[in-house]
């Protein structure tokens, strides 16, 4: 399970893990702003259990990096039809909030299963797409491994989350490139999906649909649906080059930005330290892809090599929607920043992806039989 040397250790990669502690330490003093209400002039706790959940977050960085990832590919199928069956319970008897049955509760804490899950998904598709021997994969080749896509996305589907049970499936389209497919299987399938989008658009919900309709006209209802895509604007645009300064942003502590601690933090970084802060903040987020893409190249070992990848795929795919949906150039799906967001599950399933990197970097230059 472990497999650990001393020579391991020299490999510890201390750039990727300054990286991720840099970023979540951004979101700690963000989310420490989004906790101020100007008119009491007091903090709420979001910012002390953010603090909590990155102690967990590095503890569980530290515990994966430790065990040998190959160990967790080798026993993913168990992991997934666990997952299965955790999705389903939430469906039973998960908690509802906000119109959707998405947690469970244990000792006390409200967890997301299908965002620890994206951990499980990753190794599964490591061991469903980089043991393959075909050169291009077929329909038949596609159809085999959508069978496991199926069931997992329905669940999460289901609860309703729609924005978390795309992101499984951006994961597994990775995975089909990184298998390899010819052009015309490409262009086929765009068909495919370009034919299915009326049925698939009337299986959505009504807030769903208006979110989509809200991000080609925000100003047709803005007070309603078009609410938070406005003020989100608003508050970007107000912050300028430098920002407004460190708790003195306007829209978010006047309480007209919402969700300023979760989806919007990216809105309140921008309104508070300007176009300076967002650009950092982005700019650290590059170096993060660069640095696990880097580990995926000098990894050898096919499925390491497609953990990194896929890993870099999420942090890519997850900062890239929440940064376009705060600046209205994409619909409000729910997605929170990487690492920056307020909220546990999100924060744990990235450093365990994480340190499961840096397990990765350290057994690059092991022999595999």
């Amino acid at each position: 399970m472990f497999q650990l040397n001393r020579k391991h250790f020299k490999y510890f990669d201390y750039i990727l893990t300054l990286i991720v502690l840099t970023i979540a330490t951004i979101g700690i003093f963000a989310i420490y702003s989004a906790s101020f209400d100007l008119n009491s002039g007091k903090f709420s706790s979001f910012y002390l259990k953010q603090m909590i959940w990155l102690f967990a977050g590095i503890l569980t960085y530290l515990l994966f990096t430790i065990i040998n990832y190959r160990f967790l590919v080798k026993h993913s199928f168990l992991l997934y039809l666990l997952s299965l069956a955790i999705l389903l319970l939430v469906l039973i008897k998960g908690h509802i909030g906000m119109g959707a049955q998405r947690w469970i509760n244990i000792a006390g804490f409200r967890l997301q299963p299908s965002e620890f899950i994206k951990v499980v998904w990753i190794l599964f598709l490591a061991k469903q797409f980089a043991t393959n021997k075909i050169e291009y994969a077929t329909f038949l080749d596609i159809f085999k491994k959508l069978i496991y896509l199926i069931p997992i996305f329905l669940l999460i589907f289901l609860e309703p989350d729609l924005g978390t049970a795309l992101v499984y499936v951006y994961l597994w389209g990775i995975g089909v490139l990184y298998l390899g497919v010819k052009r015309y299987t490409v262009f086929i399938t765009l068909i495919i999906i370009i034919i299915a989008l009326p049925v698939g658009w009337n299986h959505l919900k009504d807030y769903q649909k208006k979110r989509v309709i809200t991000f080609l006209n925000p100003e047709k209802d803005p007070f309603g649906a078009g609410y938070h895509v406005i003020q989100s604007k608003i508050a970007i645009g107000s912050g300028g080059l430098k920002g407004k300064g460190f708790l003195k942003g306007t829209q978010s502590h006047l309480k007209f930005l919402p969700e300023r601690h979760t989806d919007f933090i990216f809105s309140l970084i921008c309104e508070e330290f300007g176009f300076i802060g967002g650009a950092t903040l982005l700019s650290l987020f590059l170096l993060l892809l660069m640095r696990i893409i880097y580990i995926a190249i000098l990894t050898k070992e096919p499925s390491g090599k497609l953990i990194a990848l896929l890993t870099a795929a999420l942090i890519f795919f997850q900062t890239y929607v929440n940064a376009a949906m705060t600046m209205g150039i994409m619909p409000v799906v729910g997605i929170p920043m990487p690492f920056v967001s307020y909220g546990g599950s999100s924060l744990i399933t990235l450093c365990s992806l994480c340190g499961i990197v840096n397990s990765i970097a350290l057994r690059r230059y092991d022999i595999v039989s």
